[in-house]
């Protein structure tokens, strides 16, 4: 949809579709039910010694049933329990197609031919799952009933489930066996029938639904205004003036790059985090190694959690928890998940906040081991505070089963891979913005650094003048367009006409995380073999480090030293932010000597520290709703865009920022193309499959030559 649902469209269909599911249920329950009991009657009215013996066997299923009018009327009970249960669970996986397409059909029509209709589909993950649990619950339930309860003639009866189900036996280990394997049959066999389903229901591929082209399409000529000079509004600019249109970059920092950012002393360079490119657009790929040809390394990824004193593997895997953490931990995670699975998957409860999408994906006992503390550690607040769209964009589809596919049968399931390697500018991140800077001057347009943006007045349609201060002074710039990768909050006040009181309230309501980076500046070869290491005790100043030398040799003055940079995750006015820099260099390294023994105190040469504002959106659990009201106040003025990280308040790598800005150059230039697609797939970011959508072209050279290479 070109805009969310609001908060009434959305009650409607939930309500809707709790009604639906409801009739189902209701509708199956009797149909199940009273199926049994005609069965039963019939038998029952037929006679004979042999009358229902076929039927015996479902005493295990049903406790209490029996070939009696009696047992009839248990087992309509249990029939429609069962039927009921089924109906419901089946629903609930077809409503998650339907309740984002309906949606998009009935709130927002798209312009498009009958036959490119969306069709609706069974999650057949989630259908494996009610129908695999389902029918292994209701084994153990009919054997422990039978243990209790039943006769020799139940037993014997019960026993024949052995053949089918191999390791079965009327015992309760027995039955835990059977469930297993009857869990596995029911999973397979509804993946099965939600397949042919789904590719009955989807005769052929979807014709993509066209958006309306902008009116600026036909404003000519064009002059670009592009508030900041981070990766996204440069990647605007890059992508304009390769097409011959005029750009003026206005950047309020002394360099280029914003959170993009290398800083160098005395041979030492590190990046403001660690940034590393890698992207599923394969489109994109080939426009940044045209871009960044001759500079570029292949850097293997090791990413770890550092708990407790031992080392855990990021990206989790069972194999890693069950070598750290012991058999009982690993029995508590998968316990725990299939609890979750049942929660959140069968009964659909809603997924309210962080701690329930990270639950919902890894169940309890991973969350408290590998994502509390870090996430609180992160953003300062718990995580039943916290939005759970940072985690459906951060780790949407990672979960215990991705984990155990990408181990087990990644190439069969189209799996690439659980990115292994990625590709770094030798000489640091910062070169990716200084090449796009290059190409954008070397085109005669300008990058004014130094320039604080303070207010935009829009005159019409097409019609702005951005103010901006300046070491001569305050100064202006007349555009047709302006591209704003500024935090959302500050644009929506720097304009005139001045906005509403409820605008203004909902942009001061966005909030962001700050960070101060910590370059400590070390006489050894290497301290760790790591990319990324991730620390969960809340009691060390820092969150995450890396050590550029294992990214680039070129990140160290020679092979004899190294460093580590250190992210202290924290808010500006808070206890850490108020230290001064030597204060906080001290207690980092003291964390790195002291509490972690990772170096030690004779190894440090000096260290670097760097205070960086607005760094991470924080997603409160009303962040979407104020984003919507200032993007509706936005809307009005034709020509007006946002992008990047701090502009479109989104979690974004450096990748998506990049691409979002190419693309947002695209529509502009009148492509059907929507910049806000980026990052918003429903699938782990970093998990490729051959049937990844490409969005769209980036072309560094004439089209002739494209085509050649």
């Amino acid at each position: 949809m070109t805009a969310p649902l609001s908060v009434a469209e959305k009650r409607l269909l939930d309500a809707a579709i709790r009604f639906n599911r409801a009739v189902i249920a209701l509708v199956m329950g009797v149909v199940s039910g009273g199926s049994l009991w005609l069965a039963t009657a019939f038998l029952l009215l037929k006679g004979g010694s042999n009358a229902g013996a076929h039927l015996g066997t479902l005493e295990i299923f049903f406790p209490g049933y029996s070939m009696t009018w009696r047992g009839a009327w248990i087992g309509f009970a249990w029939g429609f329990l069962f039927g009921a249960v089924s109906g419901a669970a089946v629903y609930a996986a077809y409503a998650r197609a339907l309740q984002a397409q309906l949606g998009e059909a009935v709130f927002d029509p798209p312009d498009a031919p009958p036959e490119a209709a969306p069709t609706l589909t069974i999650a057949g993950h989630k259908f494996g799952l009610a129908v695999g649990t389902l029918l292994a619950v209701q084994l153990i339930l009919g054997t422990g009933w039978i243990l209790a309860h039943g006769s020799r003639e139940g037993v014997a009866g019960a026993s024949l489930l052995a053949q089918f189900l191999p390791g079965y036996s009327v015992s309760v280990p027995g039955s835990l066996i059977g469930a297993i394997g009857l869990f596995v049959f029911g999973y397979l066999a509804a993946r099965v029938v939600a397949a042919v389903y789904n590719r009955v229901a989807r005769p052929g591929p979807s014709v993509p639904r066209r958006r309306p082209l902008p009116q600026s399409a036909a404003v000519r000529p064009i002059h670009v205004a592009i508030l900041g000079a981070g990766p996204a509004g440069l990647a605007t600019a890059h992508e304009l003036v390769d097409k011959g249109e005029r750009v003026t970059v206005l950047e309020q920092n002394g360099y280029v790059g914003g959170l993009c950012r290398t800083v160098e002393d005395g041979g030492y360079r590190f990046d403001l985090g660690g940034h590393r490119w890698f992207t599923k657009n394969e489109d994109l790929n080939a426009w940044f190694r045209r871009l960044m040809e001759g500079e570029l390394v292949l850097v293997k990824r090791t990413s770890r959690i550092y708990y407790g004193g031992k080392y855990y593997l990021y990206p989790v895997t069972l194999r890693d928890v069950l070598r750290n953490a012991g058999p009982l931990m690993l029995v508590r995670a998968v316990f725990s998940f299939l609890l979750a699975t049942l929660k959140y998957g069968m009964f659909e409860r809603p997924i309210r906040n962080m701690k329930d999408a990270y639950v919902a994906q890894f169940g309890e006992a991973l969350y408290e081991l590998f994502f509390r503390r870090y996430s609180e550690k992160v953003w300062g607040t718990p995580c039943e505070e916290l939005s759970a769209d940072w985690v459906g964009q951060r780790s949407k589809g990672l979960s215990i089963w991705s984990i155990a596919r990408e181990a087990l049968a990644n190439r069969r399931s189209g799996v690439r891979s659980l990115i292994e390697y990625f590709m770094y500018p030798r000489d640091g991140y910062m070169r990716i913005p200084e090449r796009m800077a290059d190409a954008v001057r070397a085109a005669g347009n300008k990058i004014v650094v130094g320039s604080r943006v303070m207010r935009i007045a829009c005159h019409g349609p097409h019609r702005f003048e951005v103010f901006f201060s300046s070491p001569g002074g305050e100064r202006s710039v007349v555009a047709t367009h302006v591209v704003s990768t500024i935090p959302l909050g500050a644009l929506a006040q720097m304009l005139t006409p001045q906005a509403p009181g409820h605008v203004v309230e909902a942009a001061r309501g966005l909030r962001f995380r700050d960070l101060i980076t910590v370059n400590v500046k070390l006489a050894r070869p290497q301290v760790t073999s790591d990319t990324w290491l991730y620390l969960q005790d809340e009691a060390i100043v820092f969150g995450r480090l890396h050590e550029p030398k294992n990214w680039s040799r070129a990140m160290v003055p020679d092979d004899a030293h190294t460093s580590l940079v250190l992210e202290c995750f924290c808010s500006e006015g808070d206890a850490l932010w108020s230290l001064s820099d030597d204060q906080v260099a001290a207690r980092c390294v003291a964390d790195l000597v002291e509490t972690l023994g990772f170096i030690e105190a004779s190894e440090v040469l000096g260290c670097n520290v760097v205070r960086t504002r607005h760094a991470y959106p924080i997603y409160d659990p009303d962040y979407s709703i104020k984003i919507a009201t200032i993007k509706a106040h936005l809307d009005r003025f034709a020509g007006l865009h946002v992008v990047g990280r701090g502009g479109a308040f989104r979690y974004n790598n450096a990748d998506h920022s990049i691409e979002m800005g190419l693309m947002l150059a695209r529509r502009i230039l009148g492509h059907d193309v929507d910049p806000l697609d980026v990052n918003s797939e429903a699938e782990y970011h970093e998990e490729v499959r051959r049937a990844t959508p490409v969005r769209d072209h980036y072309v560094l050279q004439p089209s002739a030559e494209r085509s050649a290479s």
